[in-house]
């Protein structure tokens, strides 16, 4: 039986690093959420103020362009540069969570806030701005609020302007309010009020039908996105009109904003199988696929005396019999297993950073001559074709200076390196393909595949860092601590050289498991 620290480190955090003292029992892992809170997370890189003004200049200049555009102006290359501007942004959002969940002493917080992010699944892939929007929605949405109440999370999820984007809910419209009979082509659009149940809430399966889906995504109409405030906005002439009956329960179309969707989602929050979808998730997750019935009732009950406040929900799990028992239940995802390397070896922020961490501006117009007129040429491209009509003979032709000094490509930060890993692996960060988002069943991604890729990142992780230490008996001994199995440290112990020990570590089983 490992000691509670080592569980703590192994099972419920990102694992071992030097330095970081890990928590002795779950008392001292219920404190991470409290003293977590007091830390605002790396990203998104210019605060979560910042960044909604970024997103409401980025509407404004979207806007700007889409008028320049109607009057025949020339604008592609304007249109690219915002969005290299947004996928710049992005991009260094993604390194800053890495480093987050990397560099974190609060390791059961960070798992917790990478659980809710895929149970209220968003994805930066829908849409431009939903790069933007998508580390503010993990940000100012899931992490303030992992350790409150489940009722207060499901509405700030629901509502957040990421969510609507993504589950189409600004295209919603009630085929009998003002806009859908002007329209004559409205209807309300399923995809929210289907998620909500069967992923948010009540689980698929469990006695709801698609007449509750129907009434509920009526009811939901009326919540659009509101691009100048960034937050949900609300239309009362896409509303439906009228009563709706979910769930057995009636709710008359109020005229206070958002009076109907509120009370739908505290109705669903106070719902036992919600209660029982959630609290299974969550101990698959963190202990066993194999979930533990007793378990989940002791988690049930702590629900309902508690009024969803989720850290008793946590507590009750952590006291289950099978929460410190028999280690190695689950396969890591990529996103677990590339961060508990970068743990494990000691990196800095740095390093995982690199250019990243420069301060980012404001969004602005691209620096285009939008004077031109109609025309088919890029004004952008210009300059380059000037250049291009000089004498060939005034510079070195491009192959002959490469062949004379060959140009190194730059070093890309750790972080960029670790996305792309955990991307090839199947899990990139803040782009799960569908709703339901990334498995979390072990059997998913357990491959010889997994392993051959995971290997290659080691190789290249330890060629470029190294480790803590310089002696393997000693790493394997920091990142393992007593879950190494005399087999792994007899391996490493006889690795030929510094770095095959260090590699024979991050690729035991044990490292893969927790």
């Amino acid at each position: 039986m490992l000691s509670h620290s080592t569980t703590a480190a192994i099972r419920y955090g990102y694992g071992l690093r030097q330095g970081d003292p890990e928590p002795q029992d779950a008392d001292a892992m219920m404190k991470q959420l409290t003293d977590a809170a007091q830390k605002a997370p790396f990203f998104p890189l210019e605060g979560v103020e910042a960044r909604r003004q970024t997103v409401a200049d980025y509407f404004a200049l979207r806007k700007t362009i889409e008028e320049k555009k109607k009057a025949g102006f020339a604008d592609g290359e304007v249109d690219k540069a915002l969005n290299k501007d947004v996928a710049n942004r992005f991009n260094a959002d993604v390194s800053a969570r890495i480093a987050q969940a990397t560099l974190s002493p609060f390791g059961f917080h960070e798992r917790l806030a990478t659980f809710w992010l895929n149970h209220f699944t968003v994805s930066a892939d829908k849409s431009t701005e939903n790069r933007l929007l998508v580390p503010l929605f993990e940000a100012e949405a899931i992490r303030p609020h992992l350790g409150g109440h489940f009722a207060t999370l499901l509405k700030e999820v629901s509502l957040h302007p990421a969510m609507i984007v993504f589950l189409d809910q600004a295209q919603s419209i009630g085929p009998n309010s003002k806009a859908g009979l002007k329209r004559k082509d409205g209807g309300s659009n399923e995809n929210f009020a289907r998620e909500v149940m069967e992923l948010h809430t009540l689980g698929a399966g469990t006695g709801y039908t698609q007449a509750d889906v129907r009434q509920l995504s009526l009811l939901l109409t009326g919540i659009t996105f509101d691009r100048i405030a960034v937050s949900a906005g609300y239309d009362v002439n896409r509303a439906e009109p009228g009563s709706f009956n979910v769930l057995g329960k009636t709710y008359t179309r109020s005229v206070e904003p958002f009076l109907n969707a509120v009370a739908v989602l505290e109705d669903l929050a106070k719902d036992e199988r919600t209660m029982r979808h959630v609290s299974r998730q969550l101990y698959a997750h963190f202990i066993a696929e194999t979930v533990d019935d007793s378990a989940i009732n002791a988690m049930v009950a702590a629900w309902k005396q508690g009024d969803g406040y989720l850290p008793d929900v946590y507590r009750a799990m952590l006291q289950s019999r099978g929460a410190w028992d028999q280690p190695g239940q689950k396969y890591k995802l990529p996103f677990d297993y590339v961060v508990s390397t970068l743990r494990a070896v000691g990196v800095t922020k740095d390093d995982i950073m690199g250019e990243d961490a420069k301060p980012l501006g404001r969004i602005v117009m691209p620096v285009v001559d939008m004077a031109q007129s109609k025309s088919n040429e890029s004004p952008m491209m210009q300059p380059q074709m000037a250049d291009a009509s000089k004498s060939a003979s005034a510079a070195k032709p491009p192959q002959m200076a490469d062949a004379a000094k060959p140009v190194p490509a730059p070093k890309q930060p750790l972080g960029r390196q670790a996305a792309n890993v955990i991307s090839s692996l199947g899990q990139p960060i803040w782009r799960p393909s569908d709703a339901a988002g990334f498995s979390d069943k072990s059997d998913h991604w357990f491959s010889a595949s997994q392993m051959s890729q995971r290997i290659q990142w080691v190789r290249r992780l330890t060629n470029q860092v190294g480790g803590a230490t310089e002696d393997p008996r000693q790493f394997v001994k920091l990142v393992l601590a007593d879950y190494a199995r005399d087999d792994t440290i007899r391996v490493v112990t006889q690795a030929p050289n510094r770095k095959s020990g260090l590699m024979m570590t991050l690729v035991s089983p044990e490292f893969n498991r927790r």
